[in-house]
């Protein structure tokens, strides 16, 4: 899509920020030595300060400009138990014997996250599977996913329009686990959490430079400086400055989010918060005050609001066989892709850690990862994600490329309704 038009999605506040009350800048003062320092006041690096501070370090947590300003409080807010991309079989592939510990984690991440302010009371998420399907292949992945520990159900059609409000799906997933969040209330709330725990959350404060020195590293920044035992750096998709290879280890993709008023007659507000399995995936959920949160990934051929208005508006027609009322709010964030579905973690010395590549599901992944990478620093007992071996064309702008056209040729044969039944395993 045009750069201009998607520079302005960008730089729009979400509806999360919008209806958050105005706050001044966290600026306390900055210790001269930390015994864990954190780049990034997202959920990633709020988790890892927690899980710091819980450990008996110190802990400060610098942001270049303010809590949940990157994609913690710009998502949809969904928290989903399940990497993106992955079968059970597919993440054996990858990680071995630590599938079932990081899959039992990213649950248990869930489970914290929606017990934290910001969360709804509303608990499951449902992964639709466009039709036709093979209901024996989504058994067989349900059961996979329980024998790794993970609670889900198959749903039938009958669930999923009673959950969903749809009658278009016949059968899915659902992770009883999951659930929906108000993300910049949650991060917000657990900044506060950091700071009554006894640590240092600065804003407005990049870091320009982190280097090695004593059995530490000196950390650069424009308000002063600070010795630090430990360092991890959270920039993922935002990362700036001395962050900014957050951002280079991935490929960036936008998704654009807005939110439209709904009829008297569409799905009320408890509904289950859902995505479907197509690459062009299909996501909602409902908000108080009779409206809907949806979203598409920005390709060339969206043009502009209108252009996005049209082609959302249609997916909730097809959906829910309403007309929406109008289109309230457009904003856009960052989706960090990797080649292999997995965050990338990038070991740079004995302690220090930059990690980023959420590929979607950036909440709950984001709060195990955090606590992950904190056990790792202090040499304790993490659940074995191996650091990810550099790939062909990670990082690079044909991965975002190879991206935007499965994307694209998914949402083209979508329209013209000839797309193939889709299996559930898509990650070799």
């Amino acid at each position: 899509m045009p750069e201009a038009g998607l520079k302005e999605w960008l730089a729009a506040l979400s509806i999360w920020q919008l209806q958050a009350t105005e706050r001044p800048l966290r600026v306390p003062a900055l210790p001269a030595h930390s015994d864990l320092l954190i780049v990034g006041a997202g959920l990633g690096g709020l988790s890892a300060a927690l899980h710091g501070l819980d450990a008996g370090c110190s802990v400060t947590l610098l942001e270049a400009r303010h809590v949940g300003a990157g994609a913690s409080g710009r998502n949809s807010g969904f928290v989903v138990p399940a990497p993106s991309r992955h079968t059970p079989d597919s993440l054996a592939r990858h990680l071995g014997e630590a599938a079932g510990p990081f899959a039992r984690g990213l649950q248990q991440a869930s489970e914290r996250l929606l017990a934290l302010p910001g969360a709804s009371p509303l608990r499951g998420w449902m992964q639709p599977w466009d039709s036709p399907y093979d209901p024996r292949a989504l058994d067989t992945l349900a059961r996979d996913w329980c024998r790794l520990g993970v609670e889900v159900e198959v749903a039938d059609r009958q669930r999923l329009h009673r959950e969903l409000g749809t009658e278009c799906y016949a059968g899915g997933l659902c992770f009883e686990q999951g659930g929906q969040v108000d993300p910049y209330a949650l991060v917000q709330a657990m900044a506060a959490r950091v700071e009554t725990a006894g640590g240092v959350v600065r804003e407005g404060c990049a870091v320009l430079d982190i280097r090695a020195e004593g059995a530490g590293y000196r950390v650069r920044t424009a308000q002063g400086d600070v010795h630090a035992s430990r360092v991890l750096v959270a920039g993922n998709a935002y990362g700036t400055d001395a962050s900014a290879g957050t951002r280079r280890s991935i490929s960036p993709l936008a998704l654009v989010l807005a939110t439209f008023r709904m009829p008297a007659q569409a799905p009320g507000d408890a509904r289950m918060p859902f995505s479907d399995n197509r690459k062009d995936m299909w996501f909602f959920r409902t908000l108080p005050g009779q409206r809907l949160l949806t979203g598409c990934f920005a390709l060339p051929a969206l043009r502009g609001r209108r252009q996005c208005e049209a082609l959302l508006g249609q997916r909730i027609r097809h959906l829910y066989g309403v007309e929406p009322d109008a289109l309230e709010h457009l904003w856009a964030g960052w989706v960090g892709l990797t080649l292999n579905g997995l965050p990338r973690v990038d070991v740079r010395g004995e302690r220090l850690i930059h990690w980023s590549g959420c590929n979607g599901r950036g909440l709950a992944l984001s709060s195990l990862m955090g606590r992950l990478l904190v056990e790792r620093l202090l040499d304790g007992p993490a659940l074995g994600l191996p650091p990810s071996a550099r790939e062909p064309w990670q990082g690079t702008a044909l991965l975002g490329w190879l991206g935007r056209l499965a994307i694209a040729l998914d949402r083209r044969r979508r329209r013209r309704g000839l797309a193939p039944a889709v299996t559930p395993t898509f990650v070799r």
